[in-house]
C-alpha cells in the first residue's frame, strides 16, 4: 500500500481505539497524542526505505533515509511480528517519559500506535508481494494464500486508489460522525 493509504489506516485504527477504548470523559490529550501517534506509527514500517513518507516528517528525513537505504531491504524485519515487538518496546519506553500533569492516558496510546503499526502491516499483507511476518524467515506471506495471491491489491495501482484509500476515508467519516457524541464529551469540558 502506498504512503497515503497507511496514513488513512493508521489515523482511522488509533481514532477507532481510542474512541472504543476511551470512557466517555474529557480527555483531548488523549486523542490528540493518539491521532498524531497513530498516524506517525502507520507509517514508521517504512522506515526501510529511503522515499517512504516517514521521512517527510522528520527534519533531516531524507538524509537519513539514504543512510538507511544501502543497508536495509524495503519490507524487511520493520514488516513483521518482531518489528511489531520491537516498535512496542521503544513505544512503552517512549511513553514512559511523559509526565501525567500532561493528561496522555498513556495506555490507551501504547495500544492506539501498536495496532496503527499492525495496521501497516496487515493491510501490506493483502499486497502482491506480501511481508516477511515471521522474519528471519524469508517466506513472504500475504492474504489470500497461494494459488489465489493473483487476486491480491498491486501497490499504487487503480484498486487501491480507486477503492481501498475512499473506502478508507468513508469509514473514517462514518466513525467519527456515529461516534460524535463521545468526541464532543472527549473534547469539551
Amino acid at each position: 500500500m502506498t504512503g497515503k493509504t497507511h496514513q488513512i489506516l493508521g489515523l482511522s485504527s488509533g481514532i477507532t481505539y481510542v474512541l472504543l477504548a476511551q470512557s466517555a470523559s474529557y480527555a483531548p490529550a488523549t486523542l490528540a497524542a493518539t491521532m498524531v501517534a497513530g498516524h506517525l506509527a502507520a507509517l514508521v514500517p517504512d522506515l526501510d526505505e529511503s522515499t517512504a513518507l516517514i521521512w517527510d516528517k522528520m527534519p533531516f528525513g531524507h538524509v537519513f533515509g539514504g543512510i538507511a537505504d544501502p543497508f536495509i531491504k524495503h519490507r524487511n524485519f520493520t514488516h513483521s511480528i518482531l518489528g511489531i515487538g520491537l516498535f512496542a518496546v521503544g513505544a512503552h519506553w517512549i511513553y514512559s517519559f511523559f509526565p501525567s500533569y500532561w493528561g496522555i492516558n498513556s495506555q490507551i496510546l501504547f495500544f492506539g500506535s501498536v495496532i496503527s503499526y499492525a495496521s501497516h502491516i496487515i493491510a501490506d499483507m493483502f499486497t502482491q508481494e506480501g511481508v516477511p511476518l515471521f522474519f528471519p524467515f524469508s517466506k513472504m506471506i500475504g492474504i489470500p494464500p497461494k494459488p489465489l495471491d493473483g487476486i491480491r491489491i498491486q501497490t499504487g495501482e487503480w484498486f487501491e486508489n480507486l477503492v481501498v484509500f475512499p473506502a478508507l476515508n468513508l469509514y473514517l467519516v462514518i466513525f467519527v460522525v456515529w461516534q460524535w457524541d463521545k468526541i464532543k464529551i472527549i473534547l469539551f469540558k
